[in-house]
């Protein structure tokens, strides 16, 4: 009974400790102290397990950490995302009853990927340290993600700006995306685009400024305002100095010099003059060399090209049409005195009378032989307008190589010995018409004497010597046409006959190659020994061959070893194959 009643007291002391605070069974079976973190929900154990529901635990921890609990629950942030957290029990990564002084959050932060987050770190932020963002201590969840969170401190805008993200970028702070700032209203064109913001928003001011361009550059209107406050009508953005204000509008275009000009240059500092002079005298005068004795109209000759680019139209506008050298001319080489005072002639000699070499014994009608386009350019036609064409190299020469005296006071001969009679080397032995065999192109190389058609055609060697090679004297007389003519005879030195007939052997081919057949042309055949013989052999001494002596004796007395006992003929015993062969006469 007593036991029981003992048992009985237990329950109630343990009924009564569940009420109020942990009980003696829960202090006898628990695994060790909470974590600091957990340490005021020690005394109660139904607050994180329930009693034989172990699978219900983890919906005691999100009960508690509503925020994780809907990050998993919406697969967000890194409980939600990474598949550990999100499918095994919470105590798997936290544990608990290490003792107070145990983390719940066992953390690597050089490792963290931080990709298994709401915000991957991206350029400059994958460099930044984890306590840059989240400090020494435990605040990962929560951390904002906007930059101004971070950045507010920094922010030279002071928030006025608002979206961060609007010009900058995580690669770095200062590199400015391109803004778009035409969804302000005022979009950047021309030189704009290349300024600074702070040149326009100065003090970080960023609303409320003016969009006319007097608002920005009213120090600097040149003008001071006498133009108005519209500078677009004259102005663009491409370049405060591009003017680009229509002229024409004003009844006065501006053309060639005018449209380079500064409005300045017309209208004076300030717009001074607002409606200057539109007559070229009025605004030219002192740039007028004629000093107006030309009169006041200078567009009659200038253009607004170029003051100094005159266009008088001399051609229409006189009886003297310029040409040649003479459009080029400067009006002032003609024109000494001004035109209302003094004309100047429209004759060649009048003006070029110191130029004319001739002296005036060719005339004054230059025309004749000189043209516009140069002074010394002489287009007289020699061939048209005289009797004697000009050939060769007489069309290269000067008019004073032959025209030693004007042509009214001397005349030349046609004839070529009248001019060429010091260069005659025959020395007028072959008459006067050296055309015969000189031409007009080179007086030393081209002489084109047909020899053929003389006596003595040259053949052979003969051919290509040159003239002096026979006639050395240049006398040209005939030589005679034997070959003794010109050629001595060394060689045979008259045992051939004299004067030497050498056209018998030899020929103009070549002096070498002789044909002689002594068995035709003689009366006396050649055979045994006397075939091999050289001519010398036998003609040894000088005279007509013909008139030799035809006997062996005439040759042989000297060879006789009878001595004439057996007679001059000694053809009766001996042949010519061998002297000491004898055939025995017949009886």
């Amino acid at each position: 009974m007593r036991q029981a009643l003992r048992l009985l007291s237990l329950l109630c002391l343990l009924l009564a400790a569940q009420a109020s605070a942990q009980s003696i069974l829960e202090r006898l079976v628990t695994p060790g102290p909470l974590s600091g973190a957990h340490a005021r929900l020690e005394a109660s154990c139904g607050s994180c397990h329930s009693s034989f529901q172990k699978e219900a635990q983890n919906g005691r921890c999100t009960a508690c950490h509503k925020g994780v609990g809907a990050d998993i629950a919406g697969g967000r942030g890194y409980h939600g995302k990474f598949g550990a957290a999100r499918g095994n029990a919470c105590k798997s990564c936290h544990s608990e009853h290490k003792g107070r002084g145990f983390s719940l959050i066992r953390l690597n932060r050089a490792g963290f990927d931080h990709g298994l987050t709401d915000y991957p770190l991206a350029g400059r932020h994958a460099a930044v340290a984890c306590a840059g963002c989240h400090g020494n201590g435990n605040n990962y969840r929560g951390v904002p993600t906007t930059c101004a969170a971070c950045h507010k401190k920094k922010d030279p805008h002071r928030g006025q700006l608002g979206n961060c993200q609007a010009c900058h970028t995580v690669q770095g702070w200062k590199p400015i995306r391109s803004f778009d700032h035409a969804s302000t209203g005022f979009g950047l064109t021309g030189a704009h685009q290349r300024v600074a913001c702070l040149t326009c928003h100065a003090g970080q001011r960023w609303q409320g400024l003016g969009t006319t361009c007097i608002s920005c550059h009213a120090r600097d209107d040149a003008h001071k305002g006498s133009r108005g406050s519209n500078c677009a009508s004259c102005h663009t953005t491409a370049a405060w100095r591009a003017v680009t204000f229509d002229h024409d509008s004003t009844g006065f275009p501006l053309l060639g010099a005018h449209a380079a000009a500064t409005c300045t240059g017309c209208h004076g500092p300030g717009n001074a003059n607002r409606h200057p002079s539109r007559t070229c005298f009025a605004c030219h005068a002192g740039d007028d060399t004629h000093k107006g004795s030309n009169g006041t109209n200078c567009a009659s000759c200038h253009n607004p090209r170029a003051w100094k680019q005159v266009s008088f139209d001399h051609d229409r506008m006189t009886r003297f049409p310029l040409k040649g050298a003479h459009r080029g001319a400067a009006c002032k080489a003609c024109h000494v005195q001004p035109p209302k005072v003094v004309k100047p002639p429209v004759t060649c000699f009048a003006c070029h009378k110191a130029d004319d070499v001739h002296k005036g014994g060719n005339g004054e009608d230059c025309a004749a032989c000189h043209v516009e386009s140069a002074w010394k350019k002489v287009d007289f036609d020699h061939s048209r307008m005289t009797r004697f064409a000009l050939l060769g190299k007489h069309a290269r020469l000067a008019c004073a190589a032959c025209h030693t005296r004007p042509p009214r006071e001397l005349k030349l001969a046609m004839e070529c010995g009248s001019c060429h009679a010091r260069d005659d080397v025959h020395a007028a032995k072959l008459g006067s018409d050296c055309a015969r065999c000189h031409d007009s192109n080179d007086w030393k190389s081209t002489a084109r004497f047909d020899h053929a058609l003389s006596r003595f055609p040259l053949l052979g060697k003969h051919a290509p010597l040159t003239c002096i090679a026979c006639h050395a004297d240049r006398s040209f007389a005939a030589k005679g046409t034997s070959c003794a003519s010109c050629h001595e005879d060394r060689h045979h030195k008259g045992t051939l006959g004299t004067p030497a007939a050498c056209g018998t052997c030899h020929n103009s081919a070549d002096w070498k190659a002789w044909t002689f057949d002594h068995d035709r042309q003689t009366r006396f055949a050649l055979d045994g020994r006397h075939r091999g013989l050289v001519c010398s052999a036998c003609h040894g001494r000088p005279g007509d061959p013909a008139r030799q002596g035809g006997r062996c004796i005439d040759c042989h007395r000297r060879d006789d070893r009878h001595h004439g006992a057996f007679g001059e003929d000694c053809a009766g015993c001996h042949v010519t194959t061998s002297f000491r062969e004898i055939v025995m006469p017949r009886r």
